[in-house]
């Protein structure tokens, strides 16, 4: 699904998505507003393809650049022409090619190997900012590493070669910018969600005793990918019975068997634009503890999206899913901000810090939300969940699929 205001264009063949020259502009101020706020002279995206490529956000965020793991930094200063800077092994014109909102796109392979310090503080001197105040994405108090996700060797180099610079945290401009969706960026969530839904179906066509695991998990990436989806792309799996401990990140190649538990938590990605889908199926019909568990568990999310308006904070769900509890069953909330990356805020159970907390919900900002019900006595564990977006009026799924314990 695209909207009327973005666009394809042919690259090599192909086609790829394309947003508009509008929302780059929307962008670029909202964060120049939030840089100037914070007295920030220029912005410092590093390459980092960590968890599923969500490290590369930022960078994509601000330039539109990336996909399967390409590894792209940004320099975005508050007044003046944004960089791009590329690995050695893709030709920069492939990517001036594929986007019109970044002109000087630059290789690291000029200054010889994959580093990328040289034409950084090179571009910094081009600015003017040798005294500048520099933020940098991915020091400490990040979304999901609290202890940082910033190259040692590149924070001691920029110490080291622009001495009289100030290097400060970046990473909320970013993050406060990258809250509130678009309607060009919810589009493409909606498409991804639509490709994430498909990939259920297939799910439901090839899991059956003695298929293994392996196949049945590449049979649903498989049909993401040929229908337009990116890599890489998150498939939490289990499958077993009794239930397993927790999800993994690969399959094995065990055969399903009848009485398996599958747990998925499945996204799919278009134009860097993460929809997540969370699902739990049984090969044959759930035993009856875990209908239980599942009507206790859409209970507590309906209240959840009853909240995702302006006014509400993020320590408001918390409570709201606290107050389902029993004798029986526990419920942690699991809720974060999805988009191009793990965005803020994010809840996992409890909050990292005060700044998470009181994060107040703006309208357009999207979610993945699921209530998670545990068993008081026994190990059970059950939570079901697509995203969502924030409406004056409460939230409003990007998915369509009828939220059940599939039978398979």
């Amino acid at each position: 699904m695209m909207t009327q205001t973005s666009t394809m264009i042919p690259v090599g063949g192909g086609f790829v998505p394309r947003f508009s020259l509008g929302e780059r502009d929307r962008r670029w101020a909202r964060v120049r507003e939030l840089m100037a706020a914070e007295r920030i002279d220029v912005i410092f995206v590093p390459p980092n393809t960590g968890h599923w490529d969500t490290f590369q956000a930022s960078g994509r965020y601000l330039t539109t650049i990336g996909g399967n793991n390409a590894q792209v930094a940004a320099i975005f200063p508050l007044t003046g022409d944004v960089t791009a800077i590329s690995s050695p092994d893709i030709n920069p014109a492939i990517w001036r090619s594929r986007q019109d909102w970044v002109a000087d796109v630059r290789s690291s392979g000029s200054g010889g190997g994959w580093g990328y310090i040289d034409i950084v503080i090179d571009r910094m001197k081009e600015l003017g900012l040798e005294r500048g105040r520099i933020g940098i994405i991915g020091l400490e108090g990040n979304t999901r590493y609290p202890e940082g996700t910033f190259s040692h060797g590149m924070f001691e180099r920029l110490r080291a070669d622009l001495p009289n610079a100030e290097l400060v945290n970046g990473n909320l401009v970013l993050e406060r910018a990258r809250f509130a969706k678009s309607a060009e960026e919810i589009a493409f969530m909606e498409a991804a969600i639509a490709l994430a839904e498909g990939a259920l179906d297939v799910l439901r066509v090839e899991a059956k005793p003695g298929a293994p695991e392996c196949v049945v998990y590449m049979r649903m990436l498989s049909s993401m990918v040929e229908r337009g989806a990116e890599l890489p792309s998150m498939i939490l799996w289990s499958a077993a019975w009794p239930q397993s401990p927790s999800n993994y990140y690969m399959p094995t190649q065990r055969p399903l068997q009848a009485g398996d538990m599958i747990s998925l938590e499945l996204e799919a990605r278009v134009a860097g634009y993460n929809g997540q889908v969370t699902q739990i199926a049984f090969l044959g019909e759930p035993p009856d503890p875990y209908k239980e568990m599942f009507d206790l568990q859409q209970r507590a999310l309906a209240r959840c999206y009853e909240l995702l308006h302006p006014g509400s904070i993020m320590g408001d769900f918390v409570e709201a899913v606290k107050a389902f509890e029993n004798d029986d069953y526990t419920v942690r909330l699991i809720m974060h901000c999805r988009g191009l990356g793990d965005d803020a805020p994010i809840c996992i159970g409890e909050f990292r810090d005060e700044i998470m907390r009181t994060w107040q919900i703006e309208v357009g900002s999207t979610f993945i939300i699921k209530p998670v019900i545990f068993a008081r006595n026994e190990f059970r564990r059950l939570y079901w969940g697509d995203t969502v977006v924030a409406t004056e009026t409460g939230a409003r799924r990007l998915g369509s699929r009828k939220p059940e314990i599939m039978r398979l």
